[in-house]
Formats: structure tokens, sequence, C-alpha cells
């Protein structure tokens, strides 16, 4: 099976619109479009699992494909846009939302097609012999990480997030995770806490101790100022398309 990564990049995405930093001059250059994160697995049976809905062309990607479920992490536009469009499918499809009464526009008041079910942290839901548990995370409204175990790989998809408490840290530890991926959005020395920065998401990294270790939610401005000051980064940040078998 195949976890793959729809774009992994801040909201703004890379190329940011009119930036000419050098980070999104390159990425012009070389006809990348570097999209907000989110991502998704195919099963063996060739459909699909969501984490997060930030992509609006969802309906025109999996067109044909069926998707067994959403796992959004929460409900700032860059994660749940594409719920917009996917709701209008004739399927139903389950979205496993974190417990956020204010949601997003009028996605919990127009449903259609969708099937909305409120996850609480450390919350287990089966699919296909793939378990997916949720984990609470420090952000500006109410987030969940997701846990993702098949019968032979554990992931960790922890966006968005500023911060894990200390009883999610000590769960994350004991999974054994083999991949985890974790918001390093900020440059070091931004004042808000919504984010991590490449420095605290290191640290959040060596606390759970997974086999390897990744970046995601990458804004132009701190990959420049990356670039810029020379700055040794621990984890790589990983780009759109970016994927792993599991």
């Amino acid at each position: 099976m195949k976890f793959e990564f729809l774009g992994t990049s801040d909201t703004g995405g890379i190329p940011l619109h009119q930036c000419t930093c050098k980070v999104c001059q390159e990425a012009r250059e070389k006809g990348i479009s570097n999209r907000s994160t989110s991502a998704y697995l195919t099963l063996d049976d060739g459909s699909v699992i969501l984490f997060d809905a930030g992509y609006d062309a969802l309906m025109d990607r999996f067109n044909t494909v069926t998707i067994r479920a959403v796992f959004l992490t929460h409900f700032h536009a860059d994660h749940c846009l594409g719920l917009m469009r996917l709701r209008k499918s004739v399927t139903t499809i389950p979205c496993y939302i974190p417990d956020d009464a204010d949601g997003f526009g009028d996605l919990l008041v127009r449903k259609d097609s969708l099937e909305y079910r409120v996850l609480n942290p450390l919350q287990s839901v089966e699919i296909q012999g793939i378990t997916m548990t949720a984990v609470a995370l420090v952000h500006s409204k109410p987030t969940l990480g997701y846990v993702i175990r098949t019968a032979t790989k554990t992931a960790a998809y922890l966006t968005d997030c500023g911060d894990i408490e200390e009883t999610m840290l000590a769960f994350l530890h004991a999974q054994k995770i083999d991949h985890l991926f974790i918001d390093a959005c900020y440059s070091d020395g931004m004042l808000s806490k919504k984010h991590c920065t490449p420095q605290t998401a290191a640290a959040l990294i060596r606390r759970i101790e997974p086999q390897k270790g990744y970046f995601i939610h990458a804004s132009c401005h701190t990959l420049l100022s990356i670039r810029e000051k020379k700055i040794k980064v621990e984890y790589p940040y990983i780009e759109q398309g970016f994927h792993i078998e599991v």
C-alpha cells in the first residue's frame, strides 16, 4: 500500500502568489506547484483513505475512485476546502473530525453525502485492516493528528501543531513509529505558537523516536531563511508527491 502526499506546503503554497524569493522563483522554473499539506493512503483494492481535504480538486483527482473515509485534522480552509465539492458525491463518505462545533463555512450544516463522525484523542477506527488512531495536537483550533498502522508499518501524520502535550507524546513514543511527518512551518524565532519551527519539530521527533522523521507544512519564508542562514536541518522537508510503502 502507498501513502502519498498531495501537498506538503503551508496555506499559501509554493510558489507563493507574487513572491519573488529564490525558493518561489526556482519552483516556477522547475514547474513545481506545491499545495497545502494533505495525503492519501491507497489500499490493496485501489480504494483510498484521505488525510485532510485542502486540495480543492479532490473530486477530479479521485473521480472514479472509492473513498473509504476522510480523516480531517482540523477545520481550517487549507485542510478542508476540498470537502465543499466532495460532499456532492453520489456515495456516502465517512468523514472523521475533531470535536469542533464551529467547523468551517457551512460544511457542518450542509453535509450532503458527508457523514461526520467525531473522534476523541486516542480513539481508533479500523478500515480494511488499517487502524487510524487520533492524537490531540496543540494548534489554534481543535486539531488531531493520526497514527496509521498497517500489518507491516506504522506512520504518524502530525499537521498542524505548535506543540504536543506530554500524554500524547508518551502515546506516540509507545507506538514504535516507522515514519513520522510533522509540521515545521515557522522560521526560528517566530512568536506564534500555532506551528513548529524546524528546531521545535526536531525536538518532538527526538522525543517520539521514530525510525525516520520528516518535516511538512513548509513555508517559502522558512525554506529561504534556512538557505540564507545556512542552517543545518536535522530532518528533510519533503515535497509534493513524496510517498512511502506501508
